[in-house]
C-alpha cells in the first residue's frame, strides 16, 4: 500500500500488520498529511479505510477531503471511507470498533488522530508513560490480529524547539519514547522550517523517516499548499502543473 508521494513511497510502504507512527509538533500539519494519505488509499487504491478523528468533527473531515482532492460529495461517497469522529474513545473502542468493520466492511488500513486523546484504565496503570506504553501495544496486536496498515499520529514535545536545528529527533517523544522504538515498525517526523523561519517561504515540508524496520532512514520534500489543504509532490508547486492537473 502506498501513501501517494511518490519519492516517500520508493522508500517506504504501509504493509499489512505494522504500526506506522508520524508525528511533529503543532501546526506542522499531520492531519492534513494522513487525510491526503487517506485520500490515496482510498480514492486511488480503492481500498477501504477507517479514519478515527478524535479532536473534529465528520462534516469538517469530509469538507477537506472534498477541498483536498478537488472531488465533488458523490465521488466521495463512492469511496469506502469510513469516519468515527468526536468521541473520547479508549484504546478497546478503537480495538472492538475496527474489528467489527473489519469483518462487515474489509476494511484495509486505519488511521488514528491522534496518539495522545486515546484513552486507557487507568487504574490499572502506573503512570501516563505506561498507559501509552500499553495503547501502543494494542494498536501492533490490532494491526497484527486484523492484517492490516495501523497509522497514528502523536503529538512531540517542545524540546525540539530549544534547539537551533528544529528538526525532531526520537527523543522528542514526551512520553513513552521506548512504548514507541518498541512497538513501532515506521516512524516519520514532519517539518516545515517555514514556520520558524519567516525569511524561508517555499512552503517545502521535510519527511523525516526516523524508523524503517527493512529498509533506510532518509529525509524526502514535499510541497505544501496550504490553499489547497494539501500535500503533494515537488512538482505541485508549479502553476502549469496545478492548472493542468488538479484545478478544475
Amino acid at each position: 500500500m502506498k501513501t501517494g508521494f511518490k519519492e516517500l513511497d520508493e522508500i517506504i510502504e504501509l504493509n499489512k500488520g505494522e504500526l506506522i507512527v508520524i508525528a511533529s509538533r503543532p501546526n506542522m500539519g499531520k492531519s492534513t498529511f494522513i487525510l491526503n494519505i487517506l485520500s490515496h488509499i482510498s480514492l486511488k487504491e480503492k481500498k477501504s479505510v477507517l479514519l478515527f478523528n478524535l479532536e473534529d468533527s465528520k462534516e469538517n473531515i469530509i469538507n477537506k477531503l472534498i477541498i483536498s482532492n478537488s472531488i465533488g460529495i458523490k465521488q466521495l461517497k463512492e469511496a469506502s471511507v469510513y469516519i468515527a469522529s468526536e468521541v473520547p474513545y479508549l484504546v478497546d473502542d478503537i480495538y472492538f470498533e475496527s474489528r467489527k468493520l473489519k469483518e462487515e466492511k474489509n476494511i484495509e488500513a486505519i488511521i488514528i488522530d491522534y496518539l495522545q486523546l486515546i484513552q486507557f484504565d487507568k487504574k490499572k496503570l502506573l503512570s501516563r508513560d505506561n498507559e501509552i506504553t500499553e495503547i501502543l501495544r494494542r494498536l501492533k496486536i490490532l494491526a497484527k490480529v486484523l492484517n492490516v496498515p495501523v497509522i497514528v499520529i502523536s503529538q512531540l514535545s517542545r524540546r525540539c524547539e530549544t534547539r537551533d536545528d528544529k528538526r525532531p529527533i526520537i527523543a522528542d517523544f514526551s512520553s513513552s519514547k521506548n512504548g514507541i522504538l518498541t512497538y513501532s515498525d515506521k516512524i516519520l517526523f514532519l517539518y516545515r522550517d517555514s514556520y520558524y523561519n519567516n525569511k524561508n517561504v517555499n512552503n517545502i515540508t521535510e519527511v523525516i523517516i526516523a524508523k524503517n524496520n527493512g529498509g533506510s532512514s532518509k529525509t524526502i520534500k514535499i510541497a505544501w499548499l496550504p490553499e489547497y489543504c494539501k500535500f503533494g509532490n515537488l512538482e505541485l508547486r508549479t502553476k502549469k502543473y496545478m492548472e493542468e492537473n488538479y484545478v478544475k
